[in-house]
């Protein structure tokens, strides 16, 4: 078959390869000018099951009544004026209530932990070398943060997610390099979790996928999709905007995909979640030879990630459903480098750091859209929210098997376009 791929982030583009892999030719078409030039530049990039459910931006784990009344509820979801988010945050209260939550989790956790085990087998297979970080350590300034942790670790406790307690002290020397005079209370540490750089890995599965003869066009904008047996794309590149035909096409175009799919009556309830992250060398210093984390640290009550990649400190967080007003942006930003200072002081060289803000394409109930549109010839593959890293190689694979007409390698029951209907 010949299949198009709208979309060059990380999940166009392991969808690209998985196809092309398969033998079908591909066409990846993207109105940008490189891959992974958006919401996959430079986000924390956290790939593991336990941080995914546990620990995301909209991630909750309790009541969310309960959690409202005490003023819980992950940062993200803020109050505002705007209608249009307004509107949006309610159907995430909705999807995310008690009942619902005992089918998120396990649904998520499924995808994630299945997507790991993709990404470990086409790393190890062709092989693929790129920045990682081993191991997840989130940190409790306080007994009250330690209490807060409870629901996290019993959805971990659920889930099967290899997790240990550990003391202040015992922290302190996972992480020699943390601040002495830092508020530590406990820690969680999730061996088999981690950290990757999901551009990079991007930008070298892209190669392998045109090594199957995947083409990939740039300023290429997708203005229209006509559904059919044999579908029809109409692209603008440069002052043209022909019909191209295609066997199947596979949305994975972020938030351009809302405009692509409102004319065709698929109105999904798709919306940015902003985030921002700051990318600093490391000051390596043969005195001091424990500067940075180990493995990556994630600090729960600043929302905020903080990944060493190689000779870089990555310090993410400040997410928030909807667009950044300056102000907004600026007070995260001011979060980001205090953190990075709380916990490892002079870590990293902040006078040379790379700030970024991306809006990662997230629907109310956190899970992707995978499979058929319900439209003949057109594929979703879409609405990953901040976890798209985690789930882009397992999510690709299984739109290749569905498109073969083939079984998913997991139960893929409450990803499809139906709950939105």
């Amino acid at each position: 078959m010949h299949i198009a791929v709208v979309g060059a982030g990380i999940i166009g583009v392991t969808t690209a390869y998985e196809l092309a892999a398969a033998g079908h030719e591909v066409t990846v078409l993207d109105q940008g000018s490189s891959i992974a030039a958006e919401a996959s530049f430079a986000p924390a990039g956290l790939d593991g099951a336990g941080c995914a459910v546990a620990w995301s931006p909209l991630a909750i784990t309790g009541g969310v009544l309960a959690l409202a009344l005490r003023g819980r509820l992950p940062a993200a979801i803020a109050l505002t004026t705007n209608p249009g988010t307004a509107r949006w945050k309610l159907k995430w209260l909705r999807a995310n209530r008690g009942a619902a939550q005992g089918d998120l989790h396990p649904r998520l956790h499924r995808l994630a932990a299945y997507s790991r085990a993709c990404t470990g087998e086409i790393t190890q297979s062709l092989p693929l070398e790129f920045e990682r970080s081993s191991g997840v350590t989130v940190v409790s300034r306080s007994a009250a943060d330690t209490q807060r942790l409870l629901g996290a670790l019993a959805v971990l406790d659920q889930s099967g997610v290899r997790h240990k307690r550990l003391t202040a002290e015992e922290c302190r020397s996972l992480e020699p390099g943390l601040n002495p005079n830092a508020a530590l209370h406990a820690a969680v540490h999730l061996p088999d979790e981690g950290a990757g750089n999901s551009r990079e890995f991007a930008h070298l599965i892209k190669q392998h996928a045109q090594r199957h003869g995947a083409r990939f066009i740039f300023n290429a904008r997708v203005l229209a999709i006509q559904p059919g047996a044999r579908p029809e794309l109409t692209v603008a590149r440069g002052t043209d905007s022909p019909r191209e035909t295609f066997d199947a096409v596979v949305v994975c175009a972020g938030l351009a995909s809302r405009a692509l799919l409102a004319p065709l009556g698929l109105q999904l309830p798709l919306i940015g979640v902003c985030g921002l992250s700051v990318t600093a060398p490391l000051r390596l210093d043969d005195m001091q030879p424990h500067h940075g984390p180990t493995s990556v640290l994630l600090d729960p009550r600043r929302g905020v990630s903080i990944v060493r990649g190689g000779n870089r400190l990555r310090v993410s967080g400040g997410y928030r459903v909807g667009a950044m007003s300056h102000a907004q942006e600026a007070s995260a930003l001011t979060t980001l480098y205090r953190s990075l200072e709380e916990w490892f002081p002079g870590a990293a060289r902040t006078a040379q750091a790379q700030q970024w803000q991306g809006a990662s394409p997230t629907l109310p109930d956190g899970m992707p859209v995978l499979g058929r549109s319900g439209l003949e010839g057109v594929w979703l593959n879409l609405g990953h929210g901040s976890v798209g890293w985690t789930v882009a190689c397992g999510s690709a694979r299984v739109l290749s098997a569905l498109i073969a007409g083939a079984r998913p390698g997991i139960d893929v029951d409450g990803f499809d376009i139906n709950r939105f209907r």
